[in-house]
Formats: structure tokens, sequence, C-alpha cells
């Protein structure tokens, strides 16, 4: 090992690595490798040096320079092939270098476990469940097999929450919770976090683990995880100001909890991020997922939060029978609906949202859509829908589950997750695979094409209220606004040339770059070459959110096709006129001036318009334009982002412009809400 034993203690690095070849995939904090190293450093402090890692090239650097005795390394669906990859460069050049690989991404029936050990031979050990305990327990028995893993492993030693393979036999320990989580140090307030504050990083906070909870798509639905337990309120408090007096330029806060807002303690975090929003201005956006149960607590901690934190519920789906399937359980639609008219009520910046994934077991094209028409006529203003992905270690990725439902799946590389890595001059070249289902015995792979485009659809029409202003009228006149949305899609001679090609492009990009086994997509991305595609754009990128971004920069193309589709499918129920022409005419040079280029804070507009639109607004809209006048010699408006819009609007640029995908990911990510132009009359 070289150097490694000249300090007196041993050295200990831990990673959670994010790929960075395309951008800062992975934007957040290391909360989950913090709290191990917290935790070690406590356990075991005297006798080993602990170093914290985020970035993969840092962290060979750092091995070459000065190499540790131990490697350990987070293991997610977004960083596999890179932590093993980069683990088995550092074993190549130093032999006795000990690999720990601990996380989710790991099966949990024993016959995969030791497969999967077997494929990763250059992992010494794997540390299922929570981390924490497990670590520090294998560590001291290291320490005193003289970290010499061939010794361990020769006498069999049953190590907690571990696993092994001596020879091709699987030894594994008890999965155990923790159920004093406070025994953990926290990784903030021990300054372990500060380095990160200096990165285009969000902050991530966990104020409860565990789930109630059964989902088999989840691989927090597995039983050993169902016991819920917190940290302490005044810890939380703590480390809530120590962030906020810490952050610089960055609006966001993520709380990692899985269920946050359902309990009567989360009302005690939300009273002190309040109240860091009073006094600090931070965080701007709260990113949390609300609990199942509960409504009428979460809707108090919205009101609390004023916005900043989006709402809805992640229904997944809302048919009966696919959720039975997946062993979810929903809020009821009343108290989804309650939800979504909360959210959208607490001001004109406010975002609702849901989840929907797409080709679950036993999901149907029209149950599929049935899900979206729920969330529309709710008027959710902001759609996730996902593709099903198969996790490693999740019950729906069982072998019975793909044989009970003729699962189709395919393999592709993960969005943003490829490079060539230089490790000290050497080119490694790496890319994550996921396994996404693109059909089954209920949905042929065409009706899953279907499905992806009325999604996009969504994105572009529905998500952050970008046409809102038109779509408000609709529901004066009793008019499903998603019947439209379905006739968009269904005649395509409405759309512009620029707009086809958009089109075109999504369909091409949702039905290539899919392989049919593991072992295809990994022979295609073996070679800097075949990765190069990737980390160049040539290959993969996220359709759905690429190609949302594409429509949103060709809002002029995008609000023609809307205008030409209102004209002809109103016409058809008798709704359009002159006055409908005229008033949605301008309408839409209003909506163009308030939310195009948003990311463009210092762009202003003035126009002359006949109808107050401004006044409109306090109307949300909700008027029949056949019987609206024209304002008497017009009105003039004024567009522009007021200072705090500018500084938010800068910081989310800079923050997403390390990410893969860029604005792309900004603009679905971000609350364009908070975004969207101020508009005013102009004075005399």
């Amino acid at each position: 090992m070289g150097n490694s034993c000249s300090s007196k203690k041993t050295k200990v690095y831990l990673a959670d690595l994010t790929h960075t070849a395309q951008g800062i995939a992975a934007l957040s904090f290391p909360l989950g490798t913090a709290y191990v190293a917290s935790h070690a450093k406590q356990r075991l402090g005297n006798e080993f040096q602990f170093h914290l890692f985020k970035f993969p090239e840092e962290l060979a650097e750092r091995i070459e320079q000065d190499p540790p005795r131990v490697l350990a390394l987070s293991n997610y669906s977004w960083n596999l092939n890179l932590g093993y990859q980069l683990s088995r460069w550092a074993k190549n050049r130093y032999p006795d270098l000990v690999v720990i690989l601990g996380g989710p991404n790991f099966p949990f029936v024993e016959s995969e476990k030791a497969e999967f050990l077997r494929k990763h031979s250059a992992v010494d050990f794997y540390i299922e469940n929570e981390g924490e305990f497990g670590f520090v327990d294998l560590m001291g028995k290291l320490d005193a097999s003289g970290f010499d893993p061939g010794a361990l492993k020769a006498r069999r030693e049953v190590i907690q929450n571990c696993c092994y393979l001596h020879g091709n036999e699987l030894v594994q320990g008890s999965i155990e919770r923790i159920l004093n989580v406070n025994e953990i140090p926290s990784p903030y307030l021990s300054g372990l976090m500060d380095k990160f504050f200096d990165s285009p990083l969000a902050p991530m906070l966990e104020t409860m683990r565990g789930c109630p909870f059964s989902c088999t798509f989840c691989t927090d639905g597995l039983p050993t995880k169902n016991r819920v337990v917190r940290f302490d309120a005044e810890r939380v408090q703590q480390e809530l100001n120590y962030i906020a007096e810490h952050i610089k330029d960055v609006d966001e806060l993520i709380i990692t909890d899985l269920n946050f807002g359902m309990y009567r303690e989360d009302l005690r975090t939300v009273e002190v991020i309040a109240d860091l929003q009073r006094t600090r201005g931070w965080p701007i956006l709260v990113k949390a997922s609300a609990g199942k149960n509960k409504p009428e607590r979460i809707i108090e901690a919205v009101s609390m939060l004023k916005g900043s934190w989006v709402i809805g519920s992640a229904i997944q789906s809302s048919d009966p029978e696919v959720l039975k399937n997946i062993k979810r359980d929903n809020i009821s639609i009343e108290a989804y609906r309650k939800f979504i008219e909360h959210a959208n009520s607490r001001s004109q910046d406010a975002q609702s949202y849901t989840e929907i994934i797409l080709a679950l077991p036993g999901d149907t094209k029209e149950k599929h859509l049935q899900s979206l028409r729920i969330g529309i006529d709710s008027e959710v203003n902001t759609f996730r829908m996902y593709q099903a992905m198969l996790l490693m270690g999740t019950e729906m990725a069982s072998q019975e589950t793909r044989d009970m439902y003729r699962l189709l799946t395919r393999f592709r590389v993960l969005p943003g997750c490829a490079g060539n890595y230089q490790f000290c001059g050497e080119t490694i070249p790496v890319a994550e695979i996921e396994e996404i289902i693109v059909g089954s015995k209920d949905m042929p792979f065409e009706d899953y094409v279907v499905c992806r485009m009325m999604n996009l659809f969504i994105e572009t029409y529905i998500n952050n209220d970008l046409f809102q202003e038109f779509f408000a009228p609709f529901r004066l006149w009793k008019i499903s606004v998603f019947d439209f949305l379905l006739y968009l899609l269904e005649n395509e001679d409405l759309y512009t040339p620029g707009m086809r090609r958009i089109l075109d492009s999504f369909l091409n990009a949702t039905m290539k770059d899919l392989y049919e086994s593991r072992e295809d997509a990994e022979a295609h991305v073996s070679n800097a070459e075949g990765v190069q595609k990737y980390v160049s754009g040539e290959l993969g990128g996220n359709e759905l959110l690429d190609h949302r971004a594409l429509l949103y920069f060709e809002l002029e193309d995008t609000s023609k096709v809307l205008l030409a589709g209102m004209k002809r499918f109103l016409g058809e129920k008798g709704i359009w006129n002159e006055s409908t022409a005229e008033y949605f005419g301008e309408l839409r040079q209003f909506v163009l001036l308030k939310k195009r280029n948003v990311h463009e804070p210092d762009q202003e507009f003035e126009k002359g318009f006949s109808y107050d639109f401004k006044t409109l607004e306090s109307f949300h809209y909700r008027i029949d334009p056949r019987n609206l006048e024209k304002a008497p010699g017009g009105i003039a408006l004024r567009f522009f982002h007021d200072e705090p819009q500018r500084n938010h609007i800068r910081n989310a640029v800079t923050l997403y412009s390390n990410h893969p995908d860029g604005m792309a990911r900004m603009i679905q990510r971000s609350n364009l809400k908070k975004m969207y132009r101020r508009v005013e009359w102009c004075s005399a």
C-alpha cells in the first residue's frame, strides 16, 4: 500500500460518487455516505482517518497521492458502475486495498446476492440496508484481522448487515435497523459537510427513516424498512440553522423523508423552515415527498411554507387493479383533489403536482390515460411522468412478477450517467445501465409509445401552468382539457414543421437506444468510442425532458399549434367565433411576453392590448371571451422580473448548468411560475 501506513491512523475514504462527464448528474450533498462516515468517526476516530468524496476524478487523484487502506462506496442505480470501475482501478494499483460497497442497489434473494458479488469481484464486502452500524462492525473485525479480507473471510465471521463470498459460499449477517438514529452524529454539525457548500449542490436533510408502505417498485418497500424512526427535533432545527448559515447561491432544500408532512413532528420542522424563510430568505424551494395519509396535516404544512413546497400526491396510477398489483395504497380521490385545490389556491406562483408511472404491472393505455385525465380534471399543474424501472432489490424486479405479467423490458444507458474518466492518466469508460418496462401482456409496445407521446403533450401544455390562461375558459364551459389535448395529439395536420420535427425526434428517441439485454447495452459502452456517443449527446439523453425543453424554447410554434387546435376543437363545439379568435390571439402574445425565455432575467417588454389581461389575472382568466368587452383605448402592459426573481433565476441557472440535462432539468424541476415575468400597467 505504499505510504498508506505512514500515518498512525488508518485512512478510510468514503464516497457517494456522481457522474460528471456531462455535468453533475446528482446535484445533491452526499448525505447517506456522510452519516456512515460521521458515525464511524465517532466510534472509531482514535484509530482511523475518514475522508468524504463526491466527485470521481478528485477521489482518484487523492487515492494516487495518498492511498487509503479502505475504500467504501455507495451503490445506487446511477453510480454502481462508476464506483466499481474506480475501485477496480484502485485495487489494480494497490492490491491490498479493501473495497466495501453499500446501498439499496443490491438484490434481496440470496442466490442473486452471491451472483452480484461474483460479477463484482473487486468488492470484498457489501453492507446491506442501513450502513452505519454494519460498517463499524466490519471495520472493527477488519482491524482485528490486520485488514486482511482473506483472513477475516476464512473464519466465516458473521458481520452485522454485511455479506461476502467465502469461496463460492455467501456468508451474511442479520439485517437490523437502527432504532435510535440519534446515536449517529450529525454530519452537518460536525463540519463533515462543510466542503460541499463550495460546490453547486443542493443540501439534503433527513428527519426520519423508514416507510410504513410496501410498494413493490421501491427499494424502501421491503419489510425490513417498514418501521419509522425519527431524529430529535432540536437536532433537526440545529441542522437547518447550520445549513442556512453556510449555504451559497443555492435556493433549494431537499428533504429525504419518504412521507414528509404526514406526521405531527413534521410541523415543527416546517415551523423552523418557515422562520428561516422569513429571516434569511432561504430556502425558496423545498423539495420533499408528501405523505400518503393525513392530508389535512400536510395541507397545514404547505400553508406554513407559503407555496415553497409543491404538494400533490404521487399516485403512480389511479387504477385499483394496478395499485393492488404493486401493493400501493393511495389517498382517496376526494383527498387528492383537496390537496390540489389547496396547493393551487396559495398564490399565483403556487404549484401542485402528481406522479404517475407508465407500464406498471397490469397497466394499459386506457388506464394510464385515465390516471392522467384525473390529474388534469383535478387541475394539477405539474405532472411527473416516469417510466417503470426495474430496480435491483425490489419485489417488482423479481422473476415471479416478470413471469406473471409477461413484462417486456429493455435496457438503456441511464441519461447523464456515462463518461470517459481520467484516473491519473488512465482512461476508464463508464456507463450506468437501467432496465425499464416498455410493455406487458396488457400493454403492447405501440400503446406504450402513444402514452409517452401524451406524456410529452402534458409536459408541454400543462406543466408549470404554461398555458393555463387558455384553459381557464374550458373549465367555465365544462369542457375537458384532457379531451382537447387528446384531440391535439390525434390531429397531426395541426403541427407546424418545427413542432413536427421535435415530435418526430421524440418518437425516434423513445424507440431507439433500447437493448434487449443488459449484455447488449454493456457491449455498446464497453469502450471510449461507444461512451463518447452518449457524452456528446449523439445517443442517450432524457427524451421527455429534452424534447419538453425544445418545445418550450419553440414557444412561438407551440402556441401556434395550441391556437390552431383550439380553433378547430372549439369550432366543432360551436364556441369559436370572431370574439374568441381575437381574444385568444392577443392572449397568445401576452403569454409569450410573460413566459418565454424566463432564464434571461434582464429582458423586459412593453406592449399594448385590447384586453386588460392584468385585471383578468385576478379572475384567474375564468371568463367567457365571447362576452368580454375590450378596454377603452387599449391597455399598455410592462413585463419584467423583479429583483428577488432575478436572484432566484440566476441561482437556478447556475445550479442546473452543472447538470447533464442543463436547462431541460431546470425547466422540469424548478417552479417556473416563480420565474414568469411580473406584469404591471404602464404609466401614462
